[in-house]
């Protein structure tokens, strides 16, 4: 018996007990799968006289990450699709998604402005809320209610948009895809454009038509 002939059938007497100490009732260590994969390929090669001084541990345990990482991307992109419009990038949920934008220099880092619908059309601003990071103005007009939001543009999670009803479409007001739209009903929806350096973003009772045209009519305010 020649010296591969005994580290074969050492490590195939280890190999044997490890499998019948799986079958025990009692908690016994266990050895990753990729420490299984590299033990049976090297048994394996044993069997055969061969040997293989490139089959590592190592390259084992690169090789079951490779596998994982391939069947994570493939149910992500099966069951969560990313999506991107722009700037925009949308972690896609069953009923909601988080908002992510490419950053700028030319985006603000604090408020210069502010921004708002105008009053020649009959929109009334009925409260406001001005925050750190954001604000808040609310309009009507007659049956109608629209929020309008004014956004500091930052690294990370932008916010939730509700996305169970509705997907993003592509939106381009003054440049192309500079915004997005969530259309729920032909008389609701939400709009989302950059400008000047901000996310606006303008929402309700209104179609998508109306929603382009409030877009579209945003001036400069004061409080």
């Amino acid at each position: 018996m020649n010296i591969d002939e005994i580290i074969a059938k050492a490590l195939e007497e280890e190999f044997e007990e490890r499998v019948e100490q799986c079958f025990t009732e009692q908690k016994k260590h266990r050895f990753s799968f990729a420490y299984r994969l590299w033990e049976y390929k090297t048994l394996r090669d044993l069997r055969n006289n061969r040997h293989n001084s490139r089959w590592t541990l190592r390259k084992a345990r690169r090789i079951v990450t490779a596998i994982i990482i391939a069947v994570s991307l493939l149910i992500g992109t099966t069951v969560y699709a990313a999506v991107v419009i722009g700037r925009y990038s949308f972690d896609t949920k069953p009923e909601y998604s988080k908002l992510f934008i490419d950053n700028l220099s030319s985006d603000k880092t604090s408020f210069e402005e502010y921004y708002g619908l105008t009053e020649e059309n009959g929109w009334k601003l009925v409260n406001y809320d001005i925050m750190v990071n954001s604000t808040m103005l609310n309009y009507e007009c007659g049956e109608k209610k629209v929020s309008f939001c004014q956004n500091i543009i930052h690294e990370g999670n932008m916010g939730y948009i509700n996305t169970e009803k509705a997907n993003p479409e592509p939106v381009s007001l003054f440049e192309k895809n500079d915004g997005f739209i969530l259309v729920f009903r032909e008389d609701w929806c939400d709009l989302y454009w950059i400008y000047d350096g901000y996310l606006l973003d303008l929402g309700g009772n209104i179609t998508k038509t109306e929603a382009v045209n409030l877009a579209y009519s945003t001036k400069n305010i004061d409080f």
